[in-house]
């Protein structure tokens, strides 16, 4: 019934060798986001993955199958220590326990997505969904928590949810007063003045309108002539067909595209770009840093965890892995009930106000200018320091791919995360429409 994973591999390699990059993907995509009624259940994660089926999924790792909805990423989401060097996230002092005041109002919330408008409850129960975990808290509670398919001390990957914490550090430093957002890169990592980055501001990074050709798409995250697909796959150890180039020797060697500051495109290089220029200016690796600043004062219930390249360079793009209360924790520091996990501020107002109402607009308002066919929602103002949204009510989302998301409603004080192993990623409305629900007046 299920594809195995090495005529997969060998198919899709012939198709990028006789077809190109764009092609083959054309080719492929169907067989790497199998239909949910061919994987095996997330409710086996739950159960307990068998040693056999363990020892099967774990020998199909690889650059792509590791992005791509397969059997394998019912295990590797949720093991992923076991394929990439990671650092440690330390958590430190007491657990900040979270009270609950459960809402059934929040089981009933109905949003549209691609399996239909159906009940919260009925989105998470339904075996299309691949939903493995989904937490809201309001006003400092848990009002809705469930675990389909992982344990609650399960560690699942973030993929690129992780983004929002590149942005956090880089916006401590600058409340530090150690960073200039609107000053050059170079300034700052000064190997990069004779590379395309050279000139770039950090704020154009972080609002990922670099102009450098690293747009992450379908085409550029598996072709390994891009630097996209090249830095991917020498993140994920696949030697195949590579040369000997380190991942920042990829990075830094990015072609130029577009002038900065124009327009919204997405790339995980951009946030790897953060990584390496919060660990110039703390001295300190970025698992460090953020287990400094971060995750030991949030009341973490675990630690977490941080892949990093063969060289120890932070995958910060994609790579964070944690609890999901945990998750939960992170999005309650940018909310009024950041002193029921953590003992001090951990995100400056002045960053929160930086996020929400000094973004620009005209870098989102041009990407979609450029995807006339994309679906618009007309609430959504703009992109901001990593994180994908920003609405006009100053809601914050991230999401990452195959379903991960982290919610964030300041003015309703409400969080939701949720961890999915799927083809899809629409759960976004679902989000949305739940901080609704609990606050309407907000």
């Amino acid at each position: 019934m299920h594809t195995s994973t090495l005529t997969r591999y060998l198919a899709f390699t012939l198709g990028l060798l006789v077809l190109g990059p764009t092609a083959a993907w054309s080719q492929a995509r169907e067989v790497y986001s199998s239909p949910a009624s061919l994987l095996i259940p997330v409710s086996e994660a739950k159960d307990g993955i068998s040693a056999d089926l363990g020892y099967r999924l774990r020998q199909g790792f690889s650059s792509r199958n590791a992005y791509y909805t397969l059997d394998e990423n019912l295990y590797y989401n949720l093991h992923w220590e076991e394929f990439i060097p990671h650092n440690l996230i330390r958590r430190s002092g007491a657990v900040a326990e979270l009270q609950y005041a459960l809402d059934d109002r929040v089981g009933r919330v109905r949003a549209q997505s691609t399996l239909g408008n159906l009940p919260l409850d009925e989105l998470i129960a339904d075996p299309r969904s691949r939903i493995q975990g989904w937490v809201v808290v309001h006003e400092g509670r848990i009002v809705y928590e469930q675990y389909p398919g992982m344990q609650e001390d399960d560690h699942h990957l973030w993929y690129s949810s992780s983004k929002s914490v590149a942005g956090l550090l880089v916006g401590l430093l600058e409340a530090d007063g150690k960073i200039d957002v609107n000053g050059s890169i170079d300034t700052y990592v000064p190997e990069l003045a004779v590379t395309n980055w050279k000139g770039i501001a950090i704020i154009d990074i972080l609002d990922m309108a670099s102009g450098l050709d690293l747009h992450e798409n379908d085409v550029t995250r598996i072709d390994p002539g891009h630097s996209v697909g090249n830095l991917f796959n020498t993140d994920l150890l696949d030697r195949t067909g590579l040369g000997t180039l380190t991942a920042n020797e990829i990075l830094f060697g990015v072609k130029n595209k577009l002038p900065p500051g124009e327009i919204f495109e997405y790339s995980s290089l951009n946030s790897k770009m953060l990584g390496v220029l919060v660990e110039r200016v703390s001295g300190q690796r970025v698992a460090d840093f953020l287990s400094d600043r971060v995750w030991s004062k949030m009341g973490a219930e675990g630690d977490g965890l941080l892949g990093v390249d063969l060289w120890g360079g932070a995958a910060i793009y994609g790579m964070v892995s944690s609890r999901l209360r945990d998750k939960a924790r992170y999005g309650m520091l940018y909310t009024p009930s950041w002193p029921v996990v953590a003992d001090e501020q951990v995100v400056p107002p002045e960053l929160m106000d930086k996020i929400r109402d000094g973004c620009r607009p005209e870098l989102y308002e041009r990407a979609m200018q450029a995807r006339p066919q994309a679906e618009r929602d007309p609430e959504r103002r703009c992109n901001s320091r990593q994180w994908d949204a920003v609405w006009v009510d100053g809601d914050m989302f991230k999401g990452g791919a195959r379903g991960q998301g982290i919610y964030v409603s300041p003015r309703r004080d409400v969080v939701v995360a949720y961890f999915s192993t799927t083809p899809e990623s629409g759960w976004t409305a679902y989000a949305r429409a739940i901080a609704k629900a609990l606050a309407p007046e907000s």
